[in-house]
Order: C-alpha cells, then structure tokens, then sequence
C-alpha cells in the first residue's frame, strides 16, 4: 500500500508506505538505504498551539522504552526532534518493524494457542513492571503475531511510570481499567486489567462492558460478566475463567497483585492443559 509521504523526510532512508495514523501521528514503513533493513517511524507534527502534549507523549513513550529490553516488545532505537523557531515542531521515532497479523485483526481459535500467545505477553508486562513502567494499553491491536508465530507487544503511546494520575482520560473503551477512567494513579493492577479485558476478548469474541464517560458524569457499568466464558467458550477451563475473572475484578485490591502473579497462575494453566492434552492422546492410542 504505497502512499505518497508528503513533506516526510528521513536522512539515509526511503520512505516506504504508510502503516497506519492515529491522533496526530502517522506511522511509517521506511528502509535504511545502507543496509537495506526496514524500520518503523513514528512522526509526529505539530499542528496546532494544544498539539505540544502529543510531542510529549512521544519522548515518554521513548524515555519510557529506555528503560526496557524484552524480546518480545517492539524496539524503540532513537529519538530525532526537528525545530522550528527554536521549539520543536516534529518528532519521529525510530522503531523495529513488525510484519504481521495483530490478534484483533487474527483472532486465534485455539484455547491452547491463546494460552501460549498471552503467556508471552504476561511475560512482557511483569519485566516492564519491573522496570517501574506501565503498559496502560494492552488490547488485541498491540499484540502482533508474525508468519512465523513470534508474538510481539507493540505501542507504548500510553505507558507511564508507576503511580501516574494522568491528567486525561486515556485507554481503550473495551479494555480501560476503571481506575484509568477516575483518573486515579496506575499501577501494575492496571496491566492486570488491561491483560485480563483483552484476554477474556481473545477467548470469547466479545468485549467486557467498560467505565465509559456518559457526558458530565462517568456511569461505571458492573455487569462484567454478564456472558460468562464458559457460556461463550465451554472449552476454556475452569481454572482461566478463574484467572480472567479476578483480572477484571472492578477494584485493583481485589485483582492479583501484579503481572508476575497472573504470569505464575496462566503457567500452571499451561501445564495443565498440555498434561491432559498429553494423557487423552495416551488413552487414544491404547483403545
């Protein structure tokens, strides 16, 4: 999908085709024209006086993946601001390219696919938090698979340190933890939260219901699981309808503790699963 790049200029790069846009940012596939290896730019411009905050949110997305080193989140490399009247007016982030199908987009049918795929990204969140840095927007849309089943973490658009109150409301309808919505301060029961809204999506195709801005007022809705997983899926076991269900426990308190925690829990899920998998496929051979 080719598309013309406008004024965009990257020094030693082709511009290659345009991957996507969000609130003022567009993102690119580029090509260093050394080595011939593909990256993805972030770039952001300054449009308007109130558009300085989307600049932020670019350098603590970069400040942020500093910190960070996990195979399995996308590579942030480098930070280039460009300046105009001594201000600056755009910046592009250089990121690793990650060709593949996010599981919005590729919903995997399988209950044991689906426990490998968010076992890697518990595994992602838990370093991150140990790092003292939030996701604060882990949805379907950031996980990416690629051809060759390699899951990655993408968008740190969000992510904040540890104990933020952020001054808007920011998440995903579908996946925003209320504590987000309140505007309280995040913490590591924020991902879990995150984790768990896109988890019980990923097993059921549907979204739970959201603390949602209803005008001047913000209506928390409380029926979280008005499907129950095991109506919508009958081959998810008892024991990750548990795990999912206390990962969207409305109050943080009543979620587990932290990333490491849920990472513990869905291992031994995976263990279970793969023994009994093993055993009916034993007791299959002997009939």
């Amino acid at each position: 999908m080719a598309t013309p790049s406008g004024a965009l200029q990257v020094p030693g790069h082709k511009i290659v085709q345009l991957l996507g846009n969000g609130a003022r940012s567009t993102i690119w596939q580029i090509r260093h024209l050394a080595t011939g290896q593909f990256y993805a730019l972030k770039r952001v411009v300054k449009r308007e006086k109130n558009d300085f905050r989307f600049i932020e949110q670019v350098e603590t997305e970069y400040t942020n993946a500093c910190k960070l080193d996990h195979p399995n989140l996308r590579k942030i490399y480098n930070l280039r601001r460009i300046h105009k009247w001594l201000a600056v007016s755009e910046v592009q982030l250089m990121m690793e390219f990650c060709p593949g199908e996010t599981i919005q987009n590729a919903r995997p049918q399988s209950v044991e696919k689906v426990v490998d795929i968010f076992s890697t990204v518990a595994s992602v969140l838990e370093h991150m938090n140990a790092k003292g840095v939030i996701h604060a927007d882990t949805k379907p849309n950031n996980i990416l698979i690629s051809e060759e089943g390699e899951v990655k973490v993408i968008d740190l658009g969000q992510s904040c340190a540890v104990g933020t109150v952020k001054e808007r409301i920011q998440g995903t309808p579908d996946f925003i933890a209320p504590e987000q919505v309140h505007r309280q301060p995040l913490d590591s029961r924020t991902d879990v939260f995150n984790f768990g809204a896109s988890l019980y999506w990923t097993l059921t195709g549907r979204a739970i219901p959201t603390a949602l801005p209803q005008t001047d007022s913000i209506r928390e809705k409380r029926d979280h699981l008005r499907h129950p997983i095991s109506e919508l899926n009958p081959a998810v076991p008892p024991s990750l309808v548990k795990l999912v269900e206390d990962c969207i426990e409305l109050s943080p308190g009543r979620r587990p503790e932290s990333m490491k925690d849920v990472n513990s829990r869905l291992s031994l899920v995976s263990l279970t699963m793969k023994r009994k998998a093993q055993e009916a496929k034993t007791a299959g051979r002997s009939e």
